[in-house]
């Protein structure tokens, strides 16, 4: 029953305006913001623009995933669409699991999408020069977890809607929510007994993955994801099961 859930809810998504409109705007202004910068500054190699490719995506999430998320989550209870599920019979954990699961399969094919952009960019104008490894590792490797770390990070905003049930509030939260972090972040990076802490955060290692993909790091990064997937379910579901569905 949870795949046919997980099928429906998935369609409602891509059926979406704010699905293609977000998704758009997160692939093309991280490149285009690329390009111009290419264009007007010199010294970049290849990797390097690349690895500005990632950290262009990290800017506009900030900015934008939360209005995905708002809508996302919001909609379905002002469309009842929730309301629906439970009459037909579906577990409220199911409900909840599948919209987190088509919110994190849209944001991660935003990030791929972006990626594959901003890298064709960065190589094309720059070259492939400048790699620290192998194309597999370096690229390839490193996109997959960055996607993985920046869907955990925007995980937040899933929460925070979840809790947040009006549209304009939950979007005006979640974007307060994701510029303080990310300040905050990059303030406590400055403590060495910071820096370690954040390693084990999905914030933390949206900035962290950059520019270090040691094998150490990467489990981290991995372990950073996991726990903040874990806490928003978790958190998510024990409002959720409180929540009077009207």
């Amino acid at each position: 029953m949870m795949g046919s859930l997980f099928k429906w809810e998935m369609k409602q998504t891509l059926s979406s305006k704010s699905f293609w409109f977000l998704g758009a705007s997160l692939v093309l202004l991280p490149g285009l913001f690329l390009m111009l910068t290419l264009l007007f500054t010199e010294g970049y190699t290849g990797y390097n623009a690349f690895l500005e490719g990632l950290n262009n995506y990290n800017a506009f999430v900030i900015f934008l995933i939360g209005v995905f998320a708002g809508i996302h989550v919001t909609g379905s209870f002002d469309g009842r669409k929730i309301q629906s599920a439970v009459m037909a019979g579906n577990s409220r954990f199911n409900i909840l699991i599948t919209k987190f699961l088509s919110y994190s399969v849209s944001v991660a094919m935003f990030g791929l999408v972006s990626i594959i952009v901003s890298t064709a960019i960065a190589f094309s104008m720059q070259g492939t020069d400048g790699m620290d490894g192998s194309f597999a590792r370096v690229i390839i490797g490193r996109s997959i977890v960055y996607i993985i770390v920046e869907t955990a990070y925007s995980a937040t905003c899933f929460l925070a809607s979840m809790f947040i049930r009006h549209l304009g509030g939950a979007i005006g939260v979640n974007l307060g929510l994701m510029l303080m972090s990310n300040i905050v972040t990059q303030l406590l990076f400055n403590f060495e007994w910071a820096e370690k802490l954040l390693r084990f955060t999905a914030v933390g290692q949206s900035m962290l993955v950059i520019g270090d993909f040691s094998n150490s790091n990467i489990m981290m990064a991995l372990a950073a994801s996991v726990i903040a997937f874990a806490a928003v379910i978790a958190l998510s579901y024990v409002k959720f099961t409180k929540e009077e569905l009207k």
